[in-house]
């Protein structure tokens, strides 16, 4: 795997030539899947659609039509409340025994409502054996000619009165001519029967909107939210097909992403990505992932994969106003699907390059309690090999020069329904990393990891009341991939535990007449601990948390939400504010206006902050010894990373066939945290304790390094413009654009600090996605995606040799653009599915990091059963 030489111009002249003709051959490909086959729309929307006719069409007593078409919305996207409204609708039908068998299998579900709906079965099955009796006694039946309240048996005529129970009557004489509206108290006498309970109304509500919870920590719609919020569906997984849950976010607006190796993608928001991107929190199910010890996301960690996944929340902007320090530019929460909830199944998948994925998943449901488990294994392989085979001048750390992930995964998820509103959920997963490369910071380009990662996770939940505590546990051996021979790899050992606690109070009331309040009250305890052959001794932290979030509903049309957290930050022996205010203006009721006014920060990691190692210089016997606690200033402090933020943003649902985003923001980041200058040592220095002597490290100490904050400020101008559009059924297209004007003022810096530094240009000026998903009836499924970025200048720091002192120096990375496709066939009542999927389809060779390895085309076939 010796790298690729790259393409020459004239190459590059015939791909793009053939650019054009490969996207015209798809989308022809796409039209004639659509007119032949008949294919549908996003699944969501086309649901809710045929959700809507029904409810109307029942509404209007065409029963039989409107059940079709719910029928029709649950095949798409199952809903238990559909099957609810079916069930009700059969016993405004006067077909008893359907609606007995839709009731049941609503209540598989084990929905909130549950003894109620258990009772009004109990009662349609004593109505049936009833009329079962009478049949057995009498072949002939008379009318009713009482009201829809009166006591005559059943008759084979329509009811004469109205119904009294809610939504559908309770008449005792279901009739089986033809019927009247469903409202409350107008339906004709056909109703379970005297005696049964009526039970909860119709569910009319839109069960097929889009909801979000991480904007707020509750439960609402993207109209509500008090951020940007994007949102990665079931349908974007599953059609999307890669194995990397990071690229699942390629194709979305204000996202920053680079692969830099074969086993790791870098993630950002709104700009500041890089090697262990530290300034975006990760959450799965609300747990943060993220990575004390270095202050980062290592998606192969995970003890999930892309099977398990129900939706994934992106929250565009600051986020330290209710997720506190580690939230500075956005949050991730990847949502997994519900224990109990969905099929059992397998997939596996083969590449080039001998790439290797499987992932099992079982569901199940017993009374109430249910379960959810996986497992899968991943093998992935380097882009390129960073070092040539049986070269006699190096050691290396591992053997294996291909692999750049080989992990393995397992993961348990179980939850027990104490109460109609108690939950209870108990689980946890585990990671086993046999090797993961990595591209670390400054000189370190080429690092490898081998260890474990696991959590214990504990929640509970109701009405009012919300309580999370989780374990986690990261350990790892680690090292240099190669060095020369006499130049150290740098092995350590690393080992953080974890422990993490919140609480939250929820309650909503009113202060006035359409003055609407929904009130958060939060606490939250994490602690940390760390031992690392990297720092200075074994170090241990505890944090303490609160935060307050009311939003406030003026009326239909306006709300105000404010947010207000404190942070005790045990390193900085201070406590941290975030503040975070949004009013939004409803012109339609599918239609958002959002302003935003917010600060968020980070603090320094552990590496950052009582970091205490030497690194060895390119030349035999010195050293760079890097601390965090700095013998020749004890005193000195890294400080937290700061940025402001004003956001102006509108979204547009109000059409089936159409969704608009849009948000205009302005950011101001300081203080952000860097490798700091070496320190020149003099023989003085080390008799007076300054640094390590050389009896201790065997190496000679030259120069002190470490941590500190930049002297620029970074102001930031971005808007990002989205599209999603169904025009005509059958094809779901996006298109999105993301301009980031970075503006570095290097004007708080010394006149000796501005010789040190260049300009910082690392997020592209402009980044477009577009593309669009087809699914058919005849069980082929298409999604195709183009990603273009323009070129980036990065600011990193190397070991200056020549001058002894690390310093910035500016690489250009040129643009470049990525084409990925899948398609998958869908057979056996939709069971089992056969995809194939093309990662650069074009083989645009580029790197997306200067230092990251050139990535190719990389195709991969996968087979997935359910059952």
């Amino acid at each position: 795997m010796a790298p690729r030489p790259r393409p020459r111009d004239g190459v590059l002249n015939v791909r793009r030539r053939y650019l054009a003709s490969i996207v015209a051959g798809l989308l022809v490909s796409a039209s004639v899947l659509t007119l032949s086959g008949g294919a549908l729309a996003d699944e969501r929307t086309e649901a809710r659609s045929h959700f809507k006719k029904g409810m109307d069409q029942i509404s209007n007593g065409k029963y039989e039509e409107g059940i079709d078409q719910l029928k029709r919305a649950f095949d798409i996207l199952p809903h238990p409340n559909v099957l609810y409204n079916i069930a009700r609708a059969y016993v405004d039908m006067g077909d008893l025994e359907n609606a007995v068998l839709y009731y049941r299998k609503y209540l598989e579900s084990n929905p909130k409502d549950r003894d109620e709906v258990s009772k009004i079965v109990e009662n349609l099955e004593s109505r049936i054996r009833k009329q079962q009796a009478k049949l057995v006694e009498s072949q002939t039946v008379t009318p009713g000619t009482g009201p829809g309240t009166g006591t005559n048996p059943p008759g084979t005529g329509p009811g004469v009165g109205p119904g009294t129970g809610p939504g559908t009557g309770a008449a005792t004489g279901p009739g089986t001519g033809p019927t009247g509206p469903t409202g409350p108290g107008t339906g004709p006498g056909t109703g379970p029967g005297e005696g049964v309970p009526a039970g909860p109304g119709v569910k009319t509500e839109d069960v097929f909107a889009e909801t979000v919870v991480t904007a707020s920590k509750g439960e609402q719609s993207p109209l509500d939210a008090p951020n940007s919020t994007s949102i990665i569906t079931s349908q974007d997984v599953r059609l999307n097909g890669k194995t990397e849950i990071a690229e699942l976010f390629r194709r979305l607006a204000g996202v920053d992403i680079m692969e830099t190796t074969g086993g790791q993608t870098e993630v950002s928001l709104r700009g500041f990505n890089q090697r262990l991107s530290n300034k975006v929190l990760v959450l799965v199910d609300g747990r943060s992932v993220y990575i004390d010890t270095i202050g980062a996301t290592l998606w192969e960690t995970l003890s999930i994969g892309p099977d398990d996944i129900e939706r994934i929340e992106v929250v565009r902007g600051p986020g330290s106003a209710l997720y506190g320090a580690d939230a500075f530019n956005g949050v991730i929460n990847i949502i997994t699907k519900k224990p109990g909830e969905g099929r059992s199944g397998i997939t596996v998948g083969a590449g080039t390059s001998n790439e290797v994925h499987g992932n099992v998943f079982a569901s199940g449901r017993s009374g109430d309690f249910a379960y959810r488990a996986a497992a899968g294994y991943d093998y992935q392989p380097r882009w390129t090999r960073e070092t040539a085979g049986k070269r006699r001048d190096i050691h290396l750390f591992q053997a294996d020069q291909n692999a750049s992930d080989r992990s393995s995964r397992f993961d348990l998820r179980t939850t027990e329904q104490i109460t109609k509103d108690i939950q209870l959920g108990v689980g946890g997963g585990f990671s086993k990393l046999d090797t993961m490369e990595i591209l670390a910071i400054g000189p370190i380009n080429d690092f490898v990891l081998a260890g474990q990662s696991s959590d214990v996770t504990a929640f509970l939940k109701s009405k009012h009341f919300e309580a999370r505590v989780f374990w986690t546990n990261f350990n790892v051996t680690h090292g240099n991939n190669a060095a020369q021979i006499g130049q150290t790899l740098l092995p350590g050992r690393a080992d953080q535990n974890i422990i993490d606690g919140d609480v939250q109070y929820i309650t909503q009331f009113e202060t006035g007449k359409h003055i609407d309040h929904d009130l958060h009250i939060g606490l939250g305890y994490r602690f940390k601990g760390v031992s690392w052959t990297y720092l200075d001794r074994n170090r241990y932290e505890n944090h303490e948390s609160a935060y307050i979030h009311d939003e406030i509903k003026l009326g239909e049309k306006f709300a105000v939400i404010g947010d207000y957290r404190i942070d005790y930050v045990p390193y900085l022996e201070r406590i941290v504010q975030s503040p975070r205010g949004s009013v939004l203006y409803h012109p339609t009721k599918g239609s958002t206006i959002r302003g935003i006014v917010a600060t968020a920060f980070r603090t320094p990691t552990f590496l950052e902050s009582y970091l205490d190692i030497g690194v060895q210089l390119p030349f035999a016997g010195g050293t760079l010894q890097s601390q965090g606690v700095r013998a020749d200033n004890p005193q000195f402090k890294v400080q937290p990373e700061k940025i402001f933020t004003t956001e102006l943003g509108y979204l547009n649902q109000d059409s089936d066939y159409v969704a608009f985003d849009s948000a205009f923001f302005y950011n101001r980041a300081n203080n952000l945290i860097q490798l700091a200058p070496n320190r020149s040592l003099t023989v003085g220095d080390l008799a007076q304790g300054l640094g390590p002597s050389s009896a201790q490290t065997g190496l000679y100490p030259l120069f002190l390094g470490g941590f500190e904050n930049q002297c620029q400020t970074f102001q930031v101008y971005g808007s990002e413009l989205g599209l999603r559009a169904f025009p005509i059924e059958g094809l779901d297209l996006f298109a999105n654009y993301t301009l980031n004007y970075v503006k570095q003022d290097n004007s708080g810096c010394s006149e000796e600090q501005k010789t040190l530094i260049v300009t910082d240009k690392r997020t592209s000026l402009h980044k477009i996605h577009v593309g669009g998903q087809i699914r058919t009836k005849a069980g082929f499924d298409l999604e195709l995606g183009f990603h273009y970025y323009s070129p980036q200048d990065w600011a990193e720091q190397i070991v200056n040799v020549q001058r002894q002192r690390i310093e910035y120096a500016s690489y250009h990375l040129d643009q470049y653009y990525t084409m990925n496709a899948t398609l998958t066939y869908r057979f056996l009542q939709n069971r089992a599915n056969i995809s194939f999927v093309t990662f650069n389809v074009l083989n645009n060779e580029h790197r997306e990091h200067p230092f990251g390895q050139v990535v190719q085309r990389k195709m991969l076939l996968f087979f997935g059963y359910q059952f």
